[in-house]
């Protein structure tokens, strides 16, 4: 059984970028302590983990700023 897109973003990259993942899907990473080089990891884990390639346009902190956004976006992604 493969496994679901939150728990590969809570066990794989939040875990790996040392990053609290909070059942309130709401709150935003900058309040745990992310950065832009933390941004950057994010995404570059993203893109990794499940096989996606993330458009410039998409590139926005915006955009992955909560665990929420960032579930909604893959879901959207990868279905």
């Amino acid at each position: 059984m493969s496994k679901s897109i939150e728990s590969i973003l809570r066990d794989e990259i939040f875990a790996e970028l040392d990053i609290e993942y909070s059942d309130d899907h709401d709150t935003r990473l900058l309040e745990q302590g992310i950065d832009s080089v933390g941004f950057i990891k994010l995404i570059v884990l993203v893109e990794s983990k499940f096989n996606i390639s993330i458009p410039d346009e998409d590139l926005l902190f915006e955009k992955f700023s909560t665990a929420g956004l960032i579930l909604n976006y893959l879901t959207e992604k990868t279905l």
